[in-house]
């Protein structure tokens, strides 16, 4: 009798026909191939924060060590937050735990939310304003003044016009935090989501769909007898993408950091990558926060390891359908599940001591981001005939857990010193929120991206 496959095993992934080794490797973009925007009228070189929690302290700090560091602006949305900040002496600091190494960087402006009859009124508190006799005040940051045909940083209002925005807030905080500023911004304004990175973190602009929609799939005429509109619509060059100039000045500014270690890369690179370690991160997080388990602990478990491979396998028939990658070299390879497997090891074995940021949230009672992981492959598994009933099975089990965390009441348990994060070069580090308390960053999202949108 011929062996037969095991129904949960995964059906194993056929060589290409001409026997070579597929590429997958990436190519990052040629920032120098980006216009320069010094030649350009920039309205500002101001960066501002949103969220300053590990992420958003750890850019904050990695701008301010830079040579001619551009004006940063920690946008706090709670009057405690600002106290906090002033009683730590408005210092961001980064200790490094194996050269005992503590950096600590000032000049910061806060921007500060206040209530107003409506909406939300954000004042701003330079760095020259602060109240410190052992850190006296400085000039670093002046707002730009009138510039014609350019207008001012200060809007009407009094507020401070946000041209670069970095958002750093956990997912299902991402709207209301973006609602609180939405009067600040315009079609000027770059908006980067880094919500969950740390480490090498990769750089894109997202597609707006709507300004560049997909090409139909019917659409069969060649790109060079398209319209020049047309062409530029559907299939966009890296040039049309970075169009705006401060998504260009943002680009430029964050890979200039040796700490960041960012790297651009054109739109559907970056998308792939994104899902990438989207995979990683929809078996992780909310295993480890299930089980209560640091990463290491999902391997050399054949229970585990069987769980594993059926969400695999769910997860790669929903990526291998997007029509995004209709027409993709090697797609169908890359998203293969022996090849998300082996992606998913690699994770575990690099983090293996680390604790998950869905398990932290999960241990503080805070809400989970499950509805932005998995709950991603459900709804494009919904949107292409697929029912994802693992994910969806997961999902809510995280959600059962949440809910009766909130229900019964149970309180955070105590953070304690272990709480740290690993650099890519293997390097141990403890970063300090605002209010110089020490938090920690999980490696285990090094696996994810960050992408510009405009």
């Amino acid at each position: 009798m011929a062996a037969s496959q095991a129904w949960w095993e995964p059906p194993p992934t056929p060589p290409p026909a001409d026997g070579s080794t597929p590429n997958l490797e990436f190519e990052k973009l040629n920032v120098e191939s980006v216009p320069d925007p010094a030649t350009e009228e920039l309205l500002t070189r101001r960066v501002h924060i949103l969220g300053t929690g590990s992420i958003g302290t750890l850019v904050a700090h990695s701008l301010a060590i830079l040579p001619n560091p551009p004006p940063i602006t920690l946008l706090l949305h709670r009057s405690e937050l600002y106290e906090d900040f002033k009683t730590g002496k408005r210092i961001v600091r980064l200790v490094n735990k194996n050269t005992e190494v503590n950096d600590e960087q000032t000049g910061f402006d806060v921007d500060v939310c206040e209530p107003a009859e409506q909406g939300h009124f954000w004042r701003h508190i330079s760095d020259t304003m602060k109240e410190d006799p052992d850190h006296p005040p400085s000039a670093k940051n002046p707002l730009s003044p009138v510039h014609p045909p350019v207008k001012a940083e200060k809007m009407e209002t009094g507020e401070v016009f946000i041209y670069t925005l970095i958002v750093t807030v956990k997912g299902p905080a991402t709207v209301t935090a973006l609602d609180a500023i939405k009067h600040r911004v315009d079609s000027r304004t770059t908006i980067l989501l880094m919500q969950n990175g740390f480490g090498s973190v990769a750089l894109g602009i997202y597609r707006d769909t709507d300004k560049y929609p997909l090409p139909p799939k019917d659409d069969q005429r060649p790109i060079a007898d398209l319209p020049e509109a047309d062409r530029k619509a559907l299939y966009p060059t890296d040039a049309d993408l970075y169009s705006n100039l401060s998504s260009r000045y943002l680009l430029r500014t964050l890979t200039r950091s040796p700490v960041l270690a960012c790297a651009a890369y054109p739109y559907l690179d970056l998308f792939q990558l994104q899902l990438e370690k989207l995979v990683a991160n929809s078996i992780l997080n909310p295993l480890t926060a299930l089980l209560d388990v640091e990463n290491g602990a999902m391997l050399n478990n054949p229970a585990l390891r069987r769980v594993r491979r059926l969400l695999l396998a769910e997860i790669s028939i929903v990526i291998r359908s997007l029509p995004e990658l209709e027409g993709i070299p090697n797609a169908q390879l890359r998203f293969s599940p022996n090849r998300l497997e082996n992606f998913y090891k690699a994770i575990c074995r690099k983090t293996a001591k680390n604790s998950s940021s869905m398990r932290e949230d999960l241990r503080h009672a805070k809400y989970t981001e499950i509805d932005y992981i998995n709950g991603y492959i459900v709804k494009r598994g919904e949107e292409l005939g697929i029912k994802c009933v693992l994910n969806y099975m997961v999902m809510q089990l995280v959600k059962g857990k949440s809910e009766y965390l909130f229900q019964t009441g149970l309180g955070p348990i105590p953070k304690d010193i272990s709480e740290q994060a690993t650099t890519e070069d293997g390097e141990t580090v403890v970063l300090e929120d605002l209010g110089g308390r020490q938090i920690g960053a999980d490696d285990e999202t090094q696996t994810d991206t960050a992408e510009p949108k405009r």
